[in-house]
């Protein structure tokens, strides 16, 4: 069966971000920004929230992308001076590796 993440990747080269096993409900989405150097050790630490359908991911998708265009709204100037692109989350299909 299939498994989705909600994920971030281009924002920054350096770094993608995705919704991690922490949240607990659409009130409460946490995610973790992850380097793309990690060391092996530390991959396997990476706690990425699984949906079973991709409708569900989607509804978590759409409220981060939200949250997400707010923050960039009210501080994309801190963002452009870091070099920082607008976010773009989407929902991938999860193949057990957030590393592709």
């Amino acid at each position: 069966m299939k498994k989705y993440i909600v994920i971030e990747r281009s924002r920054t080269r350096k770094a993608f971000d995705f919704i991690n096993g922490d949240t607990k409900n659409l009130g409460d989405i946490w995610h973790t920004s992850c380097p793309y150097e990690l060391s092996d050790d530390k991959k396997d630490e990476l706690n990425p929230l699984l949906f079973e359908s991709k409708q569900d991911a989607v509804k978590y998708k759409n409220i981060q992308q939200s949250a997400a265009n707010e923050d960039w709204e009210e501080n994309k100037h801190f963002h452009k001076m870091y070099g920082d692109s607008k976010p773009k989350w989407k929902v991938e299909e999860y193949s057990g590796n957030l590393f592709i």
